[in-house]
């Protein structure tokens, strides 16, 4: 098996369609470079992306503030969910019920600007927080719930509910594509310690006899910020979904139109019985960001 050189890579793109749109030659001025290489093809990223759940990052609570909620749920008030509102919001609702208001207050302050879409509603006799928006009320739950005393009431009272809309832990099996904010700029802020999906400018066409391997670019690299592709199998055409990691504690920028990870070739000394094509991968043909499949 050997690697390809850039002729190769040229001429491929150009006479058969193996990458298009194609950029021949090395784009390196003020932008993160993309193109081909010696031994390459840098890939570009597209401005479409689906950043998982940006806004919960932010709300980092202590073992102390989760106790502290947990013990105003538990003694205080109960946890359930609300029904949608007037206007026919359908998401799932958190609802912290006390006849207490001030506790309400509370918990809310503990639980700060990271938490969105909360509010406080009065009623004859008693007070809600509402948390409305499905990640944030899974983030809460997650967070709350191993400090709760009445573990069995309060998730008979929840997770009915909230399993058709929102899952706790990360399936594979069973993604929940309400884990993403999907978002279209020049440029993408991942949170931190989060990562965010997103597709190649380039649609490829892989010749049976070639398999690809794709690398981040050390640029981004030596900032944190990590790319992941599974490799390109023969006869696979499609975008690229792209999966981008942030492994800093701080906000990470991603350019769309610029480059994001660098493809090679491998081709291999006999063609495979079996193409990715015969074979009528779950992926192949894919037009935008593909989430996971089983």
């Amino acid at each position: 098996m050997g690697l390809k050189p850039d002729h190769w890579i040229s001429e491929m793109a150009l006479k058969h369609g193996m990458i298009e749109p194609f950029a021949e030659g090395k784009t390196r001025d003020g932008v993160i470079s993309y193109g081909v290489s010696s031994y390459g093809y840098d890939i570009r990223v597209a401005n479409e992306f689906k950043i998982f759940q940006p806004e919960i990052t932010a709300a980092k609570l202590s073992d102390m503030q989760r106790g502290y909620i947990a013990g105003l749920i538990d003694e205080q008030g109960h946890v359930g969910t609300a029904p949608a509102t007037a206007n026919g919001f359908q998401a799932a609702r958190l609802a912290f019920m006390s006849p207490n208001r001030m506790l309400l207050e509370s918990v809310r302050s503990v639980l700060g600007t990271g938490i969105i879409a909360e509010q406080i509603l009065t009623r004859p006799h008693i007070h809600e927080l509402l948390i409305t928006r499905s990640a944030d009320i899974q983030y809460i739950l997650s967070q709350v719930f191993p400090y709760l005393t009445d573990k069995h009431g309060a998730a008979a009272a929840v997770l009915d509910h909230l399993k058709t809309t929102k899952s706790i832990v990360v399936d594979p099996k069973h993604f929940d594509p309400q884990s993403f904010i999907d978002f279209k700029d020049s440029e993408c802020i991942i949170p931190p310690n989060s990562f965010a999906l997103a597709r190649t400018i380039e649609y490829f066409r892989i010749p049976r006899g070639v398999l690809t391997v794709c690398v981040g670019k050390s640029t981004y690299a030596r900032c944190g910020i990590i790319v992941n592709v599974t490799p390109f199998e023969p006869e696979w055409e499609g975008f690229v979904t792209l999966e981008i990691s942030n492994t800093t504690p701080l906000p990470a920028k991603i350019y769309a139109g610029e480059g994001i990870a660098q493809v090679l070739f491998f081709e291999a000394d006999e063609e495979c019985s079996i193409s990715y094509a015969d074979k009528k991968g779950k992926y192949q043909s894919q037009q935008e960001i593909v989430l996971p499949k089983l």
